[in-house]
């Protein structure tokens, strides 16, 4: 799988240009000219949601819509467009796949990609939401049940929390098993898939770890279920007076969250700044091994930022792991890289007017 084009229409800094790409490509300038933006742009064209924040704000200021265009090249050449459009009570999303109106939950991966960059660092420390969207984003890009068991549970679970917020106590009790049964058995899926990724993560990520930073080190990826003893619907019951009182349902997987040990240690409280991008740096190659493993193409490979962080050797063992991969990655300068790397790579300087000339 292959990104070819991408052209970009009021997406943040970029209000009207293109981009055509290689098998590896260097995105390079200095900072705020839009580097990053590129890279969310293709991510955005995977998962159909930015990994940087709300939607809305991806919509170039004082525009009121955005739209990204892209060639991907798979068995055959398919292209693909998302349009977000502003209306009076948020977004409004549309997504097209050869000509074609497709919903969002069809539209994911269809292009898979894998992204690291600085505010991965969130997967280490970061809320509990955040680490759910990492879940989300790695198992729905390839399991589209996953994504329709998700949506389903988000409905009922809305559903739920809407009969727990009347008063009549007497209307909730009548009523709540059903919304149980039904949360239960979308739930219960999506616990399976979140538990079988995180069994995935544990047969790689000490390797990886290892094969980085060269120090033995075992790390555990720990997925932390909100459910009492594996059972969602007896969960669900046995909390039921407390969610009548907080008028809200308090565990299932809308509540779950996971950590990284690092030698048993927690790595959000313990991990130099050094140990967590490595650590992150192993859950990417986890990753990416986990779609392979589903079937499909090779993902593309994201990488901002990451090269100013890294020793030359850590550099080139990064590329040859992600061998086989799209590579498109972004650096402030040139400087710090091989000229081998360098003469080997598409190079894209966004700021066109000082271009890199190699001596």
């Amino acid at each position: 799988m292959k990104i070819k084009e991408i052209k970009l229409t009021n997406f943040r800094n970029w209000e009207e240009d293109s981009f055509n790409f290689s098998d590896r490509v260097l995105i390079y300038g200095p900072n705020a000219q839009g580097k990053t933006n590129i890279l969310e742009a293709l991510y955005l064209i995977a998962t159909t949601s930015s990994f940087r924040g709300r939607d809305a704000e991806v919509i170039t200021k004082d525009k009121d819509f955005m739209r990204l265009c892209a060639k991907i090249e798979k068995e055959k050449e398919i292209e693909v467009s998302a349009v977000y459009q502003k209306i009076e009570n948020g977004i409004q999303k549309e997504f097209v796949i050869n000509n074609k109106k497709r919903p969002s939950i069809d539209f994911v991966g269809e292009f898979s990609a894998i992204i690291f960059s600085p505010e991965d660092i969130a997967l280490i420390s970061g809320t509990p939401e955040i680490k759910r969207r990492y879940l989300s984003f790695t198992i729905g890009q390839k399991d589209r049940e996953y994504l329709y068991d998700l949506l389903n549970y988000k409905k009922v679970l809305r559903q739920r929390n809407d009969l727990l917020k009347r008063w009549d106590i007497g209307i909730i009790r009548a009523e709540i098993d059903i919304w149980d049964i039904k949360l239960a058995e979308y739930g219960q899926n999506i616990i399976i898939k979140r538990k079988e990724l995180e069994e995935f993560i544990n047969t790689k990520i000490s390797y990886y770890y290892r094969e980085i930073s060269r120090e033995d080190k075992e790390i555990k990826f720990i997925y932390e279920p909100s459910l009492e003893k594996d059972d969602l619907l007896k969960s669900l019951t046995e909390n039921r007076e407390r969610d009548i009182r907080e008028k809200s349902t308090t565990n299932g997987p809308h509540r779950d969250s996971w950590t990284i040990t690092i030698n048993g240690v927690s790595s959000a409280k313990f991990a130099s700044r050094g140990e967590a991008r490595t650590v992150i740096l192993a859950l990417k190659l986890c990753e990416r091994d986990w779609f392979l493993e589903k079937g499909g193409d090779e993902p593309v490979i994201l990488l901002d930022d990451v090269f100013s962080e890294l020793d030359e050797d850590r550099r080139k063992y990064l590329v040859d792991a992600f061998l086989g991969s799209q590579l498109i990655i972004t650096t402030t300068d040139l400087e710090h890289l091989d000229k081998e790397f360098i003469s080997e790579t598409q190079l894209i300087n966004i700021k066109k007017e000082e271009p890199f000339i190699i001596s």
